[in-house]
């Protein structure tokens, strides 16, 4: 065989091939190197955790019984923070607006997809932000006041029937309960009316008062007052009936199928958040959602608990 030329040993000697693979290896272990710096100087202050309807939400119960079991088994801070409004939008839009660097996360819930598609909105779920992991999901309910003379579905309906434009329901524009109620109008070939309420608590004094007749809800925030005897509902979403409630029928037992309707709840961080960080909150969140306290807590407000990998929720 020829001999090589000596440019040509050169180009294929050992000492060669280092002095162009030891830079390149370095760079490589310095981009290990920042994101694992990432992980270990996360987190460096408390992590704000925004709900984004107020006090007793399905998405505040579930914020709230989750993040505590984070903080207690991670050692680090996490504060849970209600800003209501817009059916979720401000809240959706003070996380994407956040500097990613996951300090602030937010749980969403279907709602806030729905609103997305029925309005103008500031945010968009695939561009602003970055998800963590599925946290629940917790059936819907309509429920009346107790003394309502109606004590099923299908008399609810006869009754708006008979008097059309006449009875109200509440929601927020473009959330579930504003889904369920034109739902209900479709399938019933009835006449209701949607007053908008901005709070949960707000909607359940307009009931409690009388001012409401017909509530959609979910099941954990319909328990606080259908338990003590204050109202009652009428039916449940769900494949089978709610065992904190197991003598309401489901909206397909009583004639309904199409008003099934089942909230999903995910938690998200801003769009550009390090994915060693949205690693770190997805094993906090899983860890916690799978304690059988939680689980247990979540169960008592009829809520079913699940996560999921980032992946999985995109």
């Amino acid at each position: 065989m020829r001999d090589l030329d000596p440019a040509a040993r050169e180009s294929m000697s050992p000492r060669r091939f280092s002095r162009i693979a030891v830079p390149i290896l370095s760079l490589a272990a310095l981009a290990f190197a920042a994101g694992h710096a990432h992980a270990q100087a996360y987190p460096k202050k408390a992590i704000t955790y925004i709900v984004p309807y107020g006090p007793g939400s399905g998405n505040d119960v579930i914020a709230r019984l989750v993040g505590k079991k984070v903080s207690e088994n991670w050692g680090h801070s996490i504060v849970v923070v209600n800003r209501a409004g817009a059916t979720g939008g401000i809240a959706l839009e003070l996380t994407a607006n956040a500097p990613p660097d996951g300090h602030t996360i937010v749980i969403a819930s279907t709602s806030q997809i729905i609103n997305q598609h029925l309005s103008k909105v500031r945010y968009d779920f695939l561009r602003d932000f970055a998800p963590i992991s599925l946290s629940g999901s917790l059936p819907y309910a309509i429920s009346v006041l107790k003394s309502f003379p109606v004590n099923s579905l299908k008399e609810l309906v006869a009754l708006a029937r008979a008097h059309p434009g006449k009875m109200n329901y509440t929601g927020t524009i473009g959330s579930i309960a504003h889904f369920m109620g034109e739902m209900l109008k479709s399938a019933g070939k009835i006449d209701i009316v949607m007053i908008p309420n901005k709070l949960v608590a707000d909607a359940e004094a307009d009931v409690l008062g009388g001012r409401i007749e017909i509530w959609f809800a979910t099941v954990s925030s319909t328990l606080r007052h259908a338990r003590p005897g204050r109202i009652k509902a009428l039916a449940v979403a769900g494949d089978k009936r709610s065992t904190e409630l197991p003598d309401v029928p489901t909206f397909t037992e009583a004639g309904y199928p199409t008003l099934n309707v089942v909230a999903g709840y995910f938690v998200l961080a801003p769009a550009g958040t390090p994915k060693p960080i949205i690693d770190t909150l997805n094993a906090e969140f899983v860890k916690a959602l799978a304690d059988k306290d939680v689980r247990a807590g979540l169960a008592a407000a009829a809520d079913e608990a699940k996560s999921s990998t980032p992946e999985e929720l995109a």
